[in-house]
């Protein structure tokens, strides 16, 4: 998929359109870190502090997340993406909106992530923007991790890191509103939803609060319930179709696009419990582990997994045509 940088017309000057709606991101989100709840547009402070702070992490060009903000005035919704042209658009957003409690993280200096046209940030952004991270053993235990003197991801780029843009329990709930699935083994540490990201955003979830997911792809919806239950979350709610279960829930362009090719948002609010006493991944990596044994019965194949599927069913075709009607793909 095609960055949102990539898109640019040549006379694109971001420090030009960032100007007009700066007062709608902050650069230095550790400066607001125990403070969220008294932001207010440009820096100010609030006399009075929201209800509530809420993250939405992987936003996009921020309309759900600007959506939700004009739905529920009494709450901050704070919006990260990896890619700064989808930062700078959803502080469009919420300028456009003249909302005053949306607002957008940006690394430290956003005109060098921008050379050309072209986003020099690492990572991936789709439906919404997955941090790139420093890497770490998605195997490795978190003792190991500890004694190494290696954190849990917290869900954020080196260049932002959530640990230090929040405090402990500041945050009510974090959203994950169709977040890129990263079919791959190799990339399963980049969901949002792996083992070692859980962990991390266990500190700065407040008592009670929790993660809100939502998606087309029922493989990486079932990747992560083995890794809510490894990381010692708790599903308090499950649907298998979103839109009947909250009608006037806002919309993303993305969910409108997606819903139009056939898909229903499958949803899972989970909640952290006791903290496991030893964490370790034993779950298939592989979101290829997580289709149903017939492929043929799929009436809806998930965004950025048509290929592998078409792949699949050859596969199965060629494995019957040889007399092995049982035939599945091994867990990986």
């Amino acid at each position: 998929m095609r960055s949102a940088a990539s898109r640019l017309h040549k006379g694109f000057s971001y420090e030009r359109r960032f100007a007009a709606c700066e007062a709608y991101a902050v650069k230095d989100a550790a400066a607001w870190a125990g403070q969220w709840a008294y932001w207010a547009p440009g820096g100010a402070k609030r006399a009075e502090p929201f209800a509530h702070v809420v993250l939405d992490l992987g936003c996009g060009k921020g309309e759900y997340t600007v959506a939700c903000a004009q739905a529920r005035p009494d709450v901050l919704f704070v919006g990260f993406d990896v890619d700064a042209i989808c930062t700078l658009r959803s502080a469009e957003q919420a300028a456009s909106a003249g909302v005053d409690n949306a607002v957008f993280l940006l690394v430290e200096d956003p005109f060098a992530a921008v050379e050309d046209g072209r986003c020099a940030l690492a990572g991936a952004s789709g439906a919404g923007g997955v941090p790139a991270l420093a890497p770490i053993d998605a195997h490795a235990s978190r003792a190991s991790r500890v004694a190494s003197g290696t954190p849990h991801r917290s869900g954020a780029p080196a260049e932002l890191d959530l640990a230090r843009a929040f405090a402990a329990g500041e945050l009510a709930c974090i959203l994950m509103n169709f977040p890129t699935p990263f079919p791959k083994k190799k990339k399963a540490h980049l969901r949002l939803t792996h083992l070692d990201r859980l962990m991390g955003y266990r500190r700065l979830l407040r008592e009670g609060a929790g993660i809100r997911l939502r998606t087309d792809s029922q493989p990486l919806r079932d990747f992560s319930l083995t890794q809510f239950e490894l990381a010692g979350y708790r599903v308090a709610r499950r649907t298998d179709d979103v839109r009947a279960a909250c009608p006037d829930e806002p919309w993303s362009a993305y969910e409108r696009k997606l819903v139009e090719q056939g898909a229903r948002a499958l949803g899972v609010f989970a909640v952290p419990g006791p903290a496991p006493a030893h964490v370790q991944q034993t779950a298939p990596l592989s979101l290829v582990s997580y289709f149903p044994d017939n492929l043929d019965a799929l009436d809806y194949v998930p965004h950025g997994m048509q290929g592998c599927v078409e792949n699949l069913r050859n596969r199965h075709a060629h494995e019957r045509a040889r007399g092995v009607p049982e035939f599945r793909p091994p867990a990986i």
